[in-house]
């Protein structure tokens, strides 16, 4: 069922396992974009919170309690997402675990910490988000400052780039790449030979590839998402541009290769989970897919894997030590140190919020993204 509320839907609370819902259920708040430009990305957490919950239901519960999901759609606008985040608090969740997009999150984070309810962000990157201000917001993925620094050098160092152009959203996220890959860049030694930018929506991207194609450049970097990234893929490949595509998570989506399936051949790029990292992961990656086969929409496992290991490694054994006490809630989540599959290493919080991690670099090669196994 869903509800009409501000021009967007706002998904009705779900009960994992259960036909109705109790008080003494433990509520989880779920907020991305289910709709509009953000819809795969949605999806794909959406899905990972459905699996979670469905197994920590299946196995018990916290402690004999279940879990409810409350799925709150934020049409992937930021005003939007401001009135579906004050919607879960109005709730009364426990706990939120979500969010996507830069724009998004940096206008919701605000509701969650008037509120004093702590916020786990699995799919925004730009660094503003963790600050010393933070008291009830975490993020569990690769800052753009992690991302971008490490796409840049292996623009230089691995690929060998010397002529890179950057074409980037005008959103916090492409904004924020931009200027730390700019930056990053200047200490390789480099300066972009063309910069120019473009707005979410936009469908038509000749002008700006037209610079670029002028620049004979040998790299373009392309900081921005789905749809506008594989538009620009293909126009540029129309217009004659052979140089390789580099970028970071914002085109880690199973959409760049079914929107631009030949014109994102060799593209390379930070992602925020592959299967191959670990045995674990892979594990996790065929259950997932196994699961979502028949779903009314494809699996999305890359923000998936993100909400999955939040809610099952992080939130739900911290809601099994602290309950639901908001203040003990937060520090738990606050003090986690731990191994999480697909990720290289011991992971923890810094004092902002913000969990320390590399991320991982793929190659977009046959229709899938692969290890990076490049020089």
């Amino acid at each position: 069922m869903k509800l009409s509320l501000s021009g967007f839907a706002i998904a009705a609370t779900v009960l994992m396992g259960a036909a109705a819902s109790h008080a003494q259920d433990i509520k989880l708040g779920v907020v991305a974009g289910m709709s509009g430009p953000g819809t795969s990305y949605g999806i794909g957490i959406r899905q990972g919170a459905e699996m979670a919950v469905n197994e920590i239901n299946a196995a018990g519960g916290v402690k004999g309690r279940k879990i409810s999901l409350v799925v709150v759609d934020d049409a992937s606008n930021p005003a939007q997402s401001v009135t579906a985040m004050q919607r879960l608090a109005s709730d009364k969740v426990d706990v939120i675990v979500g969010g996507w997009g830069s724009s998004q999150v940096l206008a919701n984070m605000e509701v969650a910490e008037r509120a004093g309810i702590p916020y786990v962000v699995v799919g925004a990157t730009n660094p503003k988000i963790t600050t010393d201000k933070n008291k009830w917001t975490f993020r569990v993925i690769p800052t753009d400052s992690d991302q971008a620094g490490q796409i840049a050098e292996a623009a230089v160092k691995r690929l060998g780039m010397k002529r890179i152009a950057v074409i980037h959203d005008v959103n916090d996220y492409g904004v924020g790449n931009r200027d730390v890959f700019l930056a990053s860049l200047k200490k390789l030694g480099l300066e972009p030979v063309a910069v120019v930018s473009y707005q979410s929506n936009d469908k038509d991207f000749t002008a700006q590839l037209s610079r670029i194609a002028a620049s004979n450049a040998d790299g373009v970097a392309i900081f921005g998402t789905i749809p506008a990234a594989p538009a620009i893929m293909n126009q540029a490949r129309d217009l004659g541009i052979k140089a390789r595509f580099i970028g970071t998570g914002g085109l880690a989506n199973e959409n760049l290769m079914t929107l631009a399936p030949k014109a994102s051949e060799g593209t390379v790029l930070t992602t925020l989970f592959h299967e191959d990292v670990d045995a674990d992961a892979t594990a996790w990656s065929q259950r997932f897919v196994k699961e979502f086969s028949g779903a009314a929409q494809p699996a999305r496992p890359i923000l998936a894997a993100y909400e999955y290991r939040a809610i099952k490694t992080i939130v739900a054994p911290c809601l099994a030590s602290a309950g639901t006490d908001k203040d003990k809630l937060r520090q738990c989540i606050g003090s986690f140190k731990g191994r999480m599959f697909g990720i290289p290493g011991e992971v923890s919080f810094d004092k902002t919020g913000q969990m320390q991690q590399q991320s991982v670099l793929v190659e977009v090669g046959r229709g899938t993204f692969q290890a990076f196994k490049g020089k």
